[in-house]
């Protein structure tokens, strides 16, 4: 695997200087990164690998320098993400399965379980929340980054695997319908218009990487391969033919898969692939399960 042509440390960086900016500007110092240091921290990033078209980086790195205060900053991502009713929320699992805390956030809490997360109590939101879930993103591939260097091509495929899995599946279709729903409540309210390319920028970084990851795998079929869409990874829930009864993953409870679910599974195993984030029933994909929230920054490095 070659890793100076991945360059995994500086798709590490740019994942955490976006994750960062997803994160409530709570006073001044929030504010100062924001303005001052995001927009020339990805101006380098993007220097060593590219990651936007230069006039998109550009108006984003223009709109945040022109940030007057720390009230406009922490007004808009309140209004955009926090006041009631608001217009856009940042768990991905909503824009996947209608509502939050479902399947799609119990199968990301997994994923950062399985990779070692160390939980936080005081990060109150769900695991879904796209801060943390780009967080996770940056610190696996740097984890990917030191089996390489540790000589453990193994444990690195592991981790970039289970990486691109999640990005297509997860990351690139919920971030597709937020970027939809931040750009319609740009429009309607008096907003600084910063989210909306911050989170083309993130969409932008993970369409990047997952390419980059798939051409360093084993050939296996993905989402992007057509015949599952990947803007619409919820048909893989089931469908109204009958499968076999399988358990799930959640909840311990059976139910019957539909004929598409159960041919994904089988894929996948195949493959030697994780199946437990598809094993799951539509009453743990609709629910609330009460789950306990994750927390950005502390990862640590699974034992």
């Amino acid at each position: 695997m070659d890793r100076s042509r991945l360059q995994l440390v500086n798709r590490a960086e740019t994942l955490l200087c976006l994750a960062r900016a997803f994160l409530p500007p709570r006073d001044e110092a929030d504010f100062s990164a924001m303005r001052d240091a995001l927009g020339p921290d990805l101006r380098e990033l993007d220097a060593e690998l590219p990651l936007a078209d230069t006039p998109q980086l550009t108006a984003l790195c223009d709109t945040l320098a022109a940030l007057p205060d720390h009230t406009r900053l922490l007004t808009s991502y309140s209004r955009l993400f926090l006041a009631p009713p608001a217009p856009a929320l940042l768990n991905l699992g909503f824009y996947l399965d209608g509502g939050v805390m479902g399947g799609t956030c119990q199968t990301i809490e997994r994923l950062y379980a399985e990779h070692g997360l160390e939980r936080d109590a005081h990060f109150k939101d769900t695991a879904d929340h796209l801060a943390l879930y780009l967080q996770f993103l940056g610190w696996s591939l740097a984890r990917a980054e030191e089996a390489l260097e540790a000589g453990d091509e193994a444990a690195a495929r592991k981790v970039l695997t289970d990486l691109h899995q999640s990005i297509v599946q997860h990351g690139l279709p919920a971030l597709g319908k937020l970027i939809a729903q931040i750009d319609k409540a740009e429009r309607e309210f008096p907003v600084a218009r910063i989210y909306s390319q911050l989170a083309r920028l993130a969409e932008s970084a993970l369409e990047r990487d997952a390419h980059a990851i798939q051409l360093l795998l084993p050939r296996k079929p993905t989402l992007l391969d057509g015949g599952l869409s990947a803007a619409n990874p919820t048909t893989l829930s089931g469908d109204a033919d009958t499968g076999p009864e399988i358990g799930c993953a959640a909840c311990g409870t059976s139910f019957v898969a539909g004929k598409e679910l159960a041919s994904m599974i089988a894929v996948l195993e195949t493959q030697g692939l994780s199946t437990d984030h598809m094993k799951v029933c539509p009453d743990c994909r609709a629910g609330v399960m009460g789950m306990t929230a994750l927390a950005p920054p502390k990862l640590k490095k699974a034992s």
